[in-house]
């Protein structure tokens, strides 16, 4: 619980250093409810926007979507794979693409590990693997099933990589 804590104070002086913090809230009015956002309850669901952001190239709110996906694993600490999935996600606010992609990486290999250790929470979802991301190394990731969009070469190899059966995948 401490390094999940640890790791959001983290992100969010990444963000504030980075300009990429949003705008403080401003205090509820009186005799108004405060509004929050509600905490994530899957870890797939920022990890998917991650994916598509990469693919199309952008950095765009790479440390606020690496928050929650730290937030959303809070829970889920002992499951395989999250061990990744955080140390990933602590590496994903980055200034360049290929350091977020690398993380991406590391990111999806916890990711699919758990996924397959918890089918249910698969639903709609794919494993693919792209052989040439990485200088031909190979990398994996989840996505939604449909059309490639790969995060690893993005716009220049969009459609790169072949869906993979769950029991094929690695972890």
């Amino acid at each position: 619980m401490m390094r999940i804590l640890a790791f959001t104070s983290l992100i969010s002086v990444i963000a504030t250093a980075c300009g990429d913090a949003p705008a403080p809230a401003a205090a509820p009015a009186p005799g108004s409810s405060a509004v929050t956002t509600p905490t994530p309850t899957s870890i797939v669901d920022p990890y998917i926007t991650i994916q598509e952001t990469l693919a199309k190239d952008s950095l765009d709110a790479l440390p606020e979507l690496a928050a929650r996906v730290v937030t959303a694993s809070e829970p889920l600490q002992e499951a395989a794979g999250i061990s990744a999935v955080i140390a990933g996600a602590g590496r994903l606010p980055a200034t360049d693409i290929e350091t977020a992609r690398v993380a991406f990486e590391k990111m999806s290999m916890g990711l699919i590990t758990y996924l397959k250790a918890n089918p249910a929470e698969r639903a709609d979802l794919e494993v693919i693997h792209c052989t040439m991301a990485f200088n031909n190394k190979g990398a994996y990731w989840v996505q939604r099933k449909g059309d490639v969009n790969n995060p690893y070469h993005g716009k220049m190899m969009l459609r790169c990589g072949e869906a993979l059966a769950w029991d094929q995948a690695p972890g």
